[in-house]
């Protein structure tokens, strides 16, 4: 099998075709470009599983991340400017897209399979910008080790910030899941076997807010933020008249709903000092 691999952006657009995966921060930092939610997968529990995964039983994990979320009718990132260029390169381009063609969920010696099934891969025909073999002045992974610096840092960045947001509010959320569902086998059933599911991003934000004023003060901002740009995108969808958008309308609105919720309890806390070491740590990676 090839592992050597050398890449060459095209800027065909090819790979921005959806919204990325984001980590907390960088939603808070986009939060009038891109819709957050927190995506629920189910991840084999093997050598190779993610670090920030939480173990369920003997065979199975989790991973509770954030992501930003769109029409796929519309079949592009948001961010993606009509030359076919990204429109955050000098605005705080997410390190998930940095990161591509590679996968920082996948471990680096297991990077070769990502960039031979991308190469090939029905979204990526006609890319012709993953390439086997050296290529001067694209090398991009050589064996087990990648070896283009700045996607490499992507990638350690963003395993980085899912290992940091573990800690600060997806672990929460498992302990309420825990709680919710007694046995492992009833909260596996709640995920697809393959792909993730979406729920409103709504327990990070409480999460985070209880910690402090000024948490609490910075996901009010986002929430707002986040119920405009919902509006905006479903005006535009009912424009567009398109069928297959009314799935994604339904969730926008009800993501919408939670956030009404979210905002009024966040808002009615009672104003709390910094003191316990996880608070600090969150207003250094969420304010800093």
């Amino acid at each position: 099998m090839v592992n050597t691999y050398s890449f060459d952006c095209t800027a065909c657009g090819k790979c921005c075709n959806s919204p990325p995966a984001m980590s907390l921060r960088e939603l808070f930092g986009h939060r009038d470009l891109f819709v957050g939610c927190i995506a629920l997968g189910r991840v084999r529990r093997d050598a190779n599983t993610p670090l920030h995964a939480f173990p369920v039983d003997e065979a199975n994990t989790i991973t509770i991340t954030t992501l930003a979320l769109d029409y796929s009718s519309i079949g592009r990132c948001p961010a993606l400017a009509d030359d076919g260029l990204c429109s955050l390169h000098v605005k705080g381009k997410p390190d998930q897209c940095i990161a591509v063609p590679l996968d920082p969920l996948v471990p680096d010696h297991l990077q070769h399979a990502v960039l031979a099934q991308r190469s090939t891969g029905a979204g990526w025909i006609g890319a012709q910008c993953i390439r086997p073999g050296e290529h001067a002045e694209a090398m991009l992974l050589r064996g087990n080790e990648i070896v283009d610096e700045e996607a490499k840092a992507a990638v350690q960045r963003r395993r980085a910030a899912m290992l940091i947001e573990r800690d600060l509010w997806s672990a929460a959320i498992f302990n309420d899941l825990s709680r919710e569902f007694d046995q492992p086998r009833r909260m596996l059933a709640m995920l697809p076997e393959y792909g993730y599911r979406t729920i409103p991003i709504v327990p990070a934000l409480l999460a985070i807010g209880v910690m402090s004023t000024e948490l609490a003060q910075i996901c009010i901002a986002y929430i707002d933020a986040q119920r405009s740009l919902i509006q905006r995108n479903v005006t535009q969808a009912m424009q567009r008249r398109c069928l297959d958008d009314r799935p994604m309308t339904q969730t926008l609105r009800s993501f919408a709903d939670a956030l009404v919720h979210a905002r009024v309890r966040l808002a009615e806390l009672p104003p709390r000092a910094v003191s316990a070491p996880l608070v600090r740590k969150a207003e250094a990676w969420l304010l800093g």
